[in-house]
C-alpha cells in the first residue's frame, strides 16, 4: 500500500511545506538546464522534453499534463486503494510545470558553446537537480506523480521499489525516443545525458542525503 501522507501540526506544516517548494525549484532548474544543454534531460522528463520539440505547448505545460497522466494511472493501478488525498499530486504536477517555464526562461541566455559545454551544464544539472529531490524528500509531504506512479506499480505487482523505478525509467526513456524518432526523425530530449544522469542521480541524492540530510531535518523540527 502507498505510504500515507503524515499529519502535522503546529508549525510544522510551514517549516515542511518552505523546504518542499525550494525543493521543487532547484529541481525545475536543474530539468530546465539539462534541457538547454541540449544532450538529454532526466528520465522522467524526456518524455514532456520531447514532445515540446514538435508541439507548440511549452516544456512546462507538457510536464503538467505528463503529471496528470501519471496520477490517472496510479488511479488505475490501485483501483479502490487509491486515496483521494493523493489527487494533490495533481497540484505538485503543476507547481512543477510552472516552475519549469519560469526556470527555462531565467535560463534562456544559456550557450553550451560546443559539446565540452553542454557536459558541463548536463553535470551541472545533476547537481542541481539531486540537491532539490533530497530537499523534497526530506520534507516528507507530498509524493512527486513521477515517484507515486512507481509506488503505485510496485506495490500493485509486488515488484521491489528499486527494480519498478529501474523499469518505469528505461519505459519513459524508451517511449521520448520512439516519439522524438517518428515526429522529428531525431533523437531530442533523449541522449547520452539521459543515460548519465539515470545512472548517476540516485548516487548524487545520496551524497546529499548523508552530507545534508540531517541538518535538513534538524530545520524542520
Amino acid at each position: 500500500m502507498e505510504k500515507d501522507i503524515p499529519r502535522y501540526t503546529g508549525r510544522q506544516p510551514v517549516k515542511r511545506y518552505c523546504p518542499l517548494g525550494i525543493g521543487l525549484f532547484v529541481m525545475s532548474m536543474g530539468i530546465a538546464m539539462s534541457k538547454l544543454a541540449g544532450i538529454g534531460t532526466t528520465p522522467i522528463s524526456c518524455i514532456p522534453a520531447a514532445l515540446s520539440f514538435f508541439t507548440p505547448l511549452s516544456m512546462g505545460t507538457l510536464t503538467f499534463l505528463f503529471n496528470i497522466l501519471l496520477v490517472g494511472i496510479e488511479v488505475a493501478a490501485l483501483g479502490r486503494h487509491f486515496r483521494r488525498i493523493q489527487f494533490l499530486q495533481v497540484f505538485m504536477g503543476l507547481a512543477i510545470g510552472i516552475l519549469t517555464d519560469v526556470s527555462l526562461a531565467l535560463l534562456s541566455p544559456i550557450d553550451p558553446y560546443g559539446y565540452l559545454g553542454q557536459w558541463f551544464w548536463c553535470i551541472l544539472s545533476c547537481l542541481i537537480l539531486g540537491f532539490g529531490v533530497m530537499l523534497e524528500v526530506r520534507a516528507n509531504v507530498l509524493v512527486a506523480p513521477g515517484e507515486g506512479v512507481v509506488v503505485a506499480f510496485a506495490t500493485r505487482f509486488r515488484i521491489p521499489f528499486p527494480r519498478m523505478k529501474v523499469l518505469s525509467d528505461c519505459t519513459m526513456v524508451a517511449s521520448a525516443a520512439v516519439l522524438s524518432l517518428i515526429f522529428t526523425g531525431g533523437l531530442n530530449g533523449v541522449r547520452e545525458g539521459t543515460l548519465f544522469t539515470a545512472v548517476t542521480l540516485g548516487f548524487i541524492i545520496g551524497f546529499y542525503r548523508k552530507a545534508l540530510g540531517g541538518h535538513v531535518d534538524r530545520l524542520m523540527e
